[in-house]
C-alpha cells in the first residue's frame, strides 16, 4: 500500500527543476522517500531525506554577464 503525504509548508524544499511542483512524502512498504508529485525523481527509500531532495534539484545559475566574473590572479 502506497501512502502519498505533502510536506509542511515550514519545511524548505527546492521545486522540482522539471516541473516546479512541490516534493510530497511516500511511504511504500515501512519505507519514506520523497519525490516528485508528477514521479521526475524520488530519493531513494529508507529515511526521509530532504537534503538528498534539495541537492539533486537545485538549479544553478548560470553567469549571463561575462563582464561580471573576474579572471584568477
Amino acid at each position: 500500500m502506497i501512502n502519498i503525504y505533502p510536506i509542511q509548508p515550514a519545511v524548505f524544499c527546492e521545486p522540482c527543476k522539471d516541473c516546479g511542483a512541490r516534493p510530497v512524502i511516500k511511504l511504500e512498504n515501512s519505507k519514506y522517500s520523497v519525490m516528485c508529485p508528477n514521479n521526475h525523481y524520488s530519493t531513494k527509500p529508507g529515511l526521509i531525506d530532504i537534503n538528498d531532495w534539495n541537492l539533486k534539484n537545485k538549479i544553478h545559475n548560470q553567469f549571463t554577464d561575462p563582464k561580471s566574473v573576474q579572471k584568477a590572479s
